[in-house]
């Protein structure tokens, strides 16, 4: 009988340490692709903004629908962005310019959301007249200035 207990003593230990590695890589895994989804709504948004650049300094055209489609763009990510950040990412290895401020000071991080979306809606009301475009573009890019300032690594 003890050595039944023992082996199934043993089993249990080696199972045991057998997992622990298939976690850790299951975390490592989850973090990463947390990590990647949070890249690729901050490009979307950086993307748009480029865009939107562009046509502002006339070095492109877009039709208005374009314009607006753009902004309401960022905006929908805006809406998206404080729930793809919310979970903590300690074990991704894939490169990220997010600080660690993000999370310690989250409450700061989170609610500068809000603010980008209503700024970049604001820019989706003004398409049609650019001077208006412009003053909203300028307000949407303080919005985005301030957060990478505080929350993002150079």
């Amino acid at each position: 009988m003890k050595k039944l207990l023992f082996a199934g003593l043993l089993g249990t230990i080696i199972t045991a340490g057998a997992t622990f590695p298939m976690t850790a890589q299951a975390d490592e895994a989850s973090d990463n692709a947390a990590v990647e989804n949070r890249k690729m709504l901050m490009d979307g948004i950086g993307g748009a903004m480029g865009t939107l650049g562009c046509y502002m300094k006339g070095e492109c055209t877009l039709p208005d629908p374009v314009l607006a489609n753009l902004a309401k763009g960022i905006a929908f990510s805006a809406g998206a962005a404080p729930a793809a950040f919310e979970p903590q990412t300690p074990d991704a290895t894939v490169k990220t310019t997010a600080t660690a401020d993000v999370w310690t000071d989250w409450d700061d991080f989170a609610g500068r959301f809000p603010e980008l979306q209503t700024a970049a809606l604001a820019l989706a009301d003004a398409v049609g007249d650019k001077g208006a475009m412009g003053a909203a573009m300028g307000n949407l890019g303080k919005n985005c200035k301030a957060c990478h300032d505080e929350f993002r690594t150079k």
